[in-house]
């Protein structure tokens, strides 16, 4: 059936896009980042903080930098290669041309890229809680690591679609990535009003104060609704998705795209 065909392509181009976010001394970058919420709070063990101390601690870095920046720079480096690698090398032409279509294509980079990115984001975010926790840290038992998980898979969700269409459209992806998530993302939210609705941290933090109870992660904004702050997040990734589909089946036709 066509359906399984394609089904079976969306995983081909996943599976490739995966082991390529993986490839050369990137990597040990992304990764050495990653961990740079873990070593924070590593190092309060060598300053003899309270556990009581350490887990408000790992709490906050979750919220103030995991999720916004360590993440979304993750994010930004594994998703704008995607396609930006391809179409810099002229290779982008090859594939388009082939039977897969487009709409498969940037399904299975999409896939690829987000479950590379959950690979290095996921850990990013569970193991300063899991250093507070050995420190003698007596966890709170409602921040449960699936919240922690399901909040970071919606963050990275929403970013990898954003920064998979930069890739296409932008040969500056990476520095407006940068742009938007230390500018967008972190002015907006200090902002009154409704602006801290435009962006993704917002939604994010509303997901988390909704699901946690006590704790530095109760603390933020409470706008929206639990199910209203998903279903936002998860319609922002699929509007970034068909966007990205629509890019790409017109990159060849706007020739100001070839010269950004």
């Amino acid at each position: 059936m066509p359906a399984e065909g394609d089904f079976a392509r969306i995983l081909v181009v996943a599976s490739l896009s995966f082991r390529s976010a993986f490839r050369g001394m990137r990597t040990l970058g992304l990764v050495a980042f990653a961990l740079v919420p873990s070593l924070l709070v590593l190092s309060l063990t060598t300053a003899h903080a309270s556990p009581a101390s350490m887990e408000n601690a790992a709490q906050v870095l979750l919220g103030l930098l995991t999720l916004p920046i360590v993440v979304m720079v993750v994010v930004l480096v594994i998703a704008v290669a995607q396609f930006r690698n391809e179409i810099d090398s002229e290779t982008l032409v090859y594939l388009t041309d082939r039977s897969v279509s487009r709409s498969t294509l940037v399904t299975g980079k999409y896939l690829g890229a987000w479950a590379a990115s959950l690979v290095l984001v996921v850990p990013a975010a569970l193991l300063p809680l899991g250093i507070a926790g050995a420190a003698g840290a007596a966890l709170n038992p409602t921040v449960v690591p699936l919240v922690i998980v399901a909040a970071t898979a919606l963050a990275s969700a929403v970013y990898v679609g954003f920064f998979l269409f930069l890739g296409l459209v932008s040969r500056s992806a990476l520095m407006i990535g940068l742009v938007f998530g230390f500018i967008w993302e972190e002015l907006l939210l200090l902002l009154p009003g409704s602006v801290p609705r435009l962006t993704v941290s917002y939604y994010v933090r509303c997901f988390l104060s909704g699901e946690v109870q006590t704790g530095p992660l109760s603390g933020f904004p409470t706008g929206v609704s639990v199910p209203v702050a998903v279903a936002v997040l998860l319609g922002l990734a699929a509007f970034f998705v068909i966007a990205s589909v629509w890019a790409l089946r017109n990159l060849e036709t706007a020739p100001e795209r070839v010269s950004a």
